[in-house]
């Protein structure tokens, strides 16, 4: 487990946002992230697994995590080490585990109100598990969202839409860069990123969007 963090204001409003992988995060909702953590929000990130599945023994796929959530702001940043694949059986450990860095690791003049985290839509296993860790986790934070990555079903129905513009975007890709064991990927690629966020954007009414499903919002 891995945390840093800067000198914080009375009563600063925080985020949470909690990925499977290393990556999750920046392709779901790193743009988002960027434009909260210039406005002023203190950013939490949680990668629940090594992400070590499919990838050469002499990859340290935190290493590139940690320097991708980094270049994006984030104030804290936390690693943990569930199996790939595997998490579907350590639910429970799960949510213990994020509860922990909630209730114990936040400073206390942080107000979280909001959670960004996997979608259940989704075909992978881990994304699946991590999501229903998060939503007993993140129960008394008063916003959580489900993100989208590429393997997310197409049942995937967003209801909102963070207008992130052209800085914050480069920003998220900036970060993504840092995760070089990643980038034979096609969804990696900057163009086909560009496109989704384009996408996004166009059902939204705006130039670029990340795109949201509500778990829970209080407003």
């Amino acid at each position: 487990m891995y945390s840093t963090h800067k000198k914080t204001h009375p009563n600063t409003k925080g985020i949470i946002a909690i990925g499977a992988h290393p990556d999750d995060i920046e392709l779901g909702c790193g743009a988002s992230l960027a434009r909260l953590i210039n406005d002023g929000y203190h950013v939490v990130a949680v990668v629940m697994t090594q992400g070590t599945a499919g990838c050469d023994d002499n990859i340290n796929r935190h290493d590139e995590s940690r320097n991708s959530l980094q270049s994006l702001g984030c104030q804290q940043i936390f690693h943990l080490h569930f199996e790939d694949t595997q998490t579907q059986y350590h639910i429970d450990r799960m949510i213990k585990s994020l509860e922990d860095i909630i209730f114990k690791h936040i400073p206390e003049n942080i107000e979280i109100i909001r959670a960004y985290t996997m979608h259940d839509g989704d075909r992978h296993q881990d994304h699946r598990a991590v999501h229903k860790a998060s939503i007993v986790a993140c129960r008394k934070i008063p916003q959580v969202l489900g993100y989208e990555t590429p393997s997310t079903w197409l049942n995937f129905v967003p209801q909102v839409f963070e207008e992130v513009d052209e800085y914050f975007f480069n920003v998220k890709l900036k970060a993504l860069s840092y995760h070089q064991s990643q980038q034979h990927r096609n969804y990696m690629q900057p163009e086909n990123l560009l496109t989704l966020a384009k996408f996004r954007g166009q059902q939204a009414g705006c130039k670029l969007s990340e795109a949201f499903v509500i778990h829970k919002m209080i407003i």
